[in-house]
């Protein structure tokens, strides 16, 4: 017995006549708009507690993305010194 993958569904609907493929589009849509997403949490509460717990996980974090984002640039210009100073000098030998 073969699997049904979504690749053999998708092959199977680009080869419908155009018609067809636009009604079995809108039928997905129409399922999609039906069908509403498990909500993360139960309740209003849970999500604040869940989210007191991850201030609380990285509260000792004092760093700004700013200040990440400045220390990744300065880390990369340096290591990008250190490529070209070990290839010129390959180049020169």
């Amino acid at each position: 017995m073969n699997a049904i993958t979504f690749e053999s569904v998708l092959a199977q609907a680009e080869s419908l006549p155009t018609p067809q493929q636009i009604r079995l589009i809108d039928a997905l849509r129409q399922s999609l708009e039906q069908t509403k997403p498990e909500p993360l949490f139960s309740s209003e509460e849970e999500r604040r507690a869940r989210v007191r717990a991850l201030r609380g996980k990285y509260a000792h974090i004092n760093t700004s993305v700013d200040e990440f984002l400045a220390r990744k640039h300065e880390d990369t210009e340096r290591e990008e010194a250190r490529y070209l100073a070990r290839h010129s000098e390959e180049a020169n030998s």
